[in-house]
């Protein structure tokens, strides 16, 4: 019976393992995750940055706290998406500021691979220029198509509206 037992702690502490592996999920303590969720924890909000968001999971790494996004799609052969990464440091300027956490990088998991973002006092300053950028956009009356890419064209919710379609 005890041998059983020992059987069956072994095998769910090895399913744990690869399971957390396949999340592509640093060593550490679980503090949030809201993969696979319709929502169901709060998001982390910023009032300082007016910068709200939900990373897939928060996991501190006794090195500091580690946003983790999952991506279904595998990674471009160019390297992580612009917007993959930005998407990334905004939960890293939110773990900063809501939590008061040192934030030491974060992760993207892609389908096929596992990409680490750096994190320090550049790339927060970086961030911060882009939603000063994207705020000052709102004022525009005429925004412009930023990609030569078809396909985008015709899975976007604003082609109807857009006039500059490919």
């Amino acid at each position: 019976m005890l041998l059983l037992a020992c059987l069956a702690g072994v095998t769910f502490a090895g399913w744990l393992y690869f399971r957390r592996r396949r999340t592509g999920l640093p060593d550490g303590t679980v503090l949030y995750s809201d993969a696979g969720r319709r929502h169901a924890v709060r998001p982390l909000v910023s009032q300082r940055y007016r910068l709200a968001g939900r990373p897939d999971y928060l996991v501190n790494t006794g090195h500091g706290v580690v946003p983790v996004e999952l991506k279904s799609a595998p990674c471009p052969r160019s390297g992580p998406r612009h917007g993959d990464i930005a998407q990334v440091l905004a939960y890293c300027v939110l773990v900063e500021d809501v939590l008061t956490a040192r934030v030491p990088y974060g992760i993207i998991q892609y389908a096929d691979v596992q990409r680490t973002v750096p994190y320090g006092r550049a790339e927060r300053e970086s961030l911060i220029a882009l939603l000063a950028e994207i705020r000052r956009s709102h004022h525009h009356t005429t925004l412009h198509r930023s990609h030569s890419h078809r396909a985008r064209c015709r899975s976007c919710g604003y082609k109807s509206v857009c006039g500059e379609g490919l």
